[in-house]
């Protein structure tokens, strides 16, 4: 299945506070539309940004490897990380 990531914009929204635990936190996340496989349409969603990370372009991408992990219990995590679309093809050309 492929999952096609696309920017509409580089807008990125900042939240920050405190946690429960007493320890600050901030959040930085961009919107993006997701094609999932041959769904009717794409699906909006959010992607994290760490701290100083530029916003990703307006454009199309696609996961790069590093999305995926191992979590707590061995439990499969995804943390979208994306590449350009035209990069990966060019890649792999």
């Amino acid at each position: 299945m492929k999952l096609i990531f696309e920017i509409h914009s580089t807008f990125v929204n900042e939240r920050s506070g405190t946690a429960g635990n007493g320890r600050p936190y901030k959040l930085r996340e961009q919107e993006a539309w997701v094609q999932i496989g041959d769904a009717p349409y794409p699906q909006k969603t959010k992607v994290m940004l760490d701290e100083g990370q530029a916003p990703y372009a307006v454009g199309k991408y696609m996961l790069h490897e590093r999305s995926f992990s191992i979590g707590k219990y061995d439990s499969l995590q995804c943390q979208p990380f994306l590449v350009p679309l035209v990069a990966q093809a060019q890649k792999t050309a």
